[in-house]
């Protein structure tokens, strides 16, 4: 905004008051009137977005509080959650859908791990010296029906040639400061993948030889609730979805058990963030201080999550307030977890139909939980609430950069005039000095 005091007097005399601190009083006595009402606007924008910021964080606070009882969400709802103890150090177990495994007891025996072939070279000293023996076109070793050339060939590049196969791994290994073996192991434990070596000609590498058949491939052999198993894998998949990796000889149970003790605290976890988010609301919507300009909006947020509580769910039509749930005198929720336990330990299916649902027939959870996502969809409230605030933004914008731009008109050209009018009373006042001294001569005269 213009500052004209800078500008002094416009002249001396009678038309010393024309100054720019005038101006400048004037100039602020309008300014307060036209502009800072924008101004004051403005802030109050700025005020507003931080508090829908703040309501719209409490908002995602309810969505996530309320997937547990989402049909359509990932991984597994309240009602699903299982778990499971084990005993025994001869297995492991894992699950991929923990919630898909079955409740009860398993028994696991494992007599045997399965283990890979295992063959070792003689020992050499240099791994990039070439192979010793090997002088004629015919030396080779045979792994598997497939021949790798010892012919002009280092350990070093034997071990890639073998590699190369994609199906048998192996390596040098530096067994003490001067000696190392070349080690060749199936890729894969179990019989199936044993290894058979053959080796022609001068260059023998000792794979022949019986006691550098260090490991014989052999199979897992375990019992599964009495199921004998005999496979190349020490992992095994049972009942469709639970993995069994043996780890040593031994006997392993596991134990798989319904856990509903996490719904009621999940359930008071929503109530929690619907009522902070119902108090933030409230307090903006009668606060002497509030900023918000669309409180029918905010009303609506609030209405509309509230009514859902009153809404039928599941093929009884019923709501959740026949399950504990109530409003006190203030509006804030609550939950009596025993009139929702009782309800959960007499016919737990039901409480699952009122708050998960079906495709066809969605639970309490799973609608709120869209109508809740609906809130900061592209055409939904808070998306038309930051719309229109950002709308209000420029139109404030406009206006008082327009009202300022009217005012420094207005009162550079005041300026204007003042100089002139400034130039004009001196004139005058010049003009009016002659005149004076003119009379005052004609009186001395007389």
């Amino acid at each position: 905004m213009a500052d004209y005091t800078t500008l002094g007097s416009f002249n001396t005399g009678g038309a010393a008051s024309l100054n720019g601190e005038l101006i400048q009083k004037l100039y602020d006595a309008e300014s307060k009137s036209r502009v800072k009402p924008i101004e004051n606007s403005l802030e109050l924008w700025d005020k507003e977005k931080e508090k829908i910021a703040e309501i719209n964080t409490k908002v995602n606070e309810l969505i996530s509080s309320i997937k547990p009882f989402d049909l359509f969400a990932s991984g597994n709802n309240a009602f699903e959650q299982i778990t499971a103890t084990t005993t025994g150090e001869s297995a492991i177990f894992d699950a991929a859908d923990v919630g898909a495994l079955k409740e009860g007891t398993m028994n696991i025996t494992i007599s045997q791990l399965a283990q890979k072939d295992v063959y070792q070279s003689d020992t050499f000293s240099d791994s990039s010296s070439l192979i010793a023996g090997a002088q004629t076109t015919g030396d080779k070793i045979t792994i598997n029906g497939t021949d790798f050339t010892t012919v002009g060939k280092t350990y070093e590049e034997l071990v890639a040639d073998i590699n190369l196969t994609g199906t048998i791994n192996a390596s040098i290994e530096k067994i003490s400061d001067t000696e190392s073996r070349l080690v060749i192991k199936s890729k894969e434990p179990g019989t199936s993948n044993n290894l058979t070596i053959t080796e022609t000609g001068g260059a023998i590498l000792g794979y022949s030889n019986a006691s550098n058949h260090i490991l014989n491939g052999q199979n897992l052999q375990a019992t599964v609730d009495g199921v004998a198993y005999d496979v190349s894998s020490n992992s095994i998949t049972v009942d469709g979805n639970l993995k069994i990796t043996a780890t040593k000889i031994g006997d392993s149970s596991i134990s798989v058990q319904k856990d509903d003790s996490s719904i009621i605290p999940a359930i008071n976890e929503v109530a929690t963030k619907y009522n902070e988010l119902l108090e933030l609301i409230t307090t903006e919507l009668y606060s002497e201080d509030a900023s918000s300009q669309d409180k029918s909006t905010l009303k609506t947020i609030l209405n509309d999550i509230k009514n859902m509580m009153y809404n039928e769910y599941g093929r009884d039509d019923e709501n959740v307030l026949n399950y504990g749930f109530s409003f006190d005198k203030l509006g804030l929720l609550t939950i009596d977890s025993k009139v929702l336990g009782k309800a959960l330990t007499d016919n737990p299916d039901k409480v699952k139909e009122l708050f998960i649902g079906v495709a066809e027939d969605k639970g309490f959870g799973t609608m709120l939980k869209e109508h809740l996502d609906d809130l900061n969809a592209y055409d939904g409230l808070f998306k038309s609430y930051t719309t229109n605030m950002d709308l209000r933004k420029t139109k404030l914008d406009e206006d008082k950069e327009k009202a300022v731009k009217d005012l420094d008109t207005k009162y550079d050209t005041m300026a204007a005039q003042f100089t002139a009018y400034g130039s004009i009373i001196a004139q005058m006042e010049s003009s009016f000095a002659g005149l004076k001294q003119m009379i005052a001569a004609q009186n001395s005269s007389n």
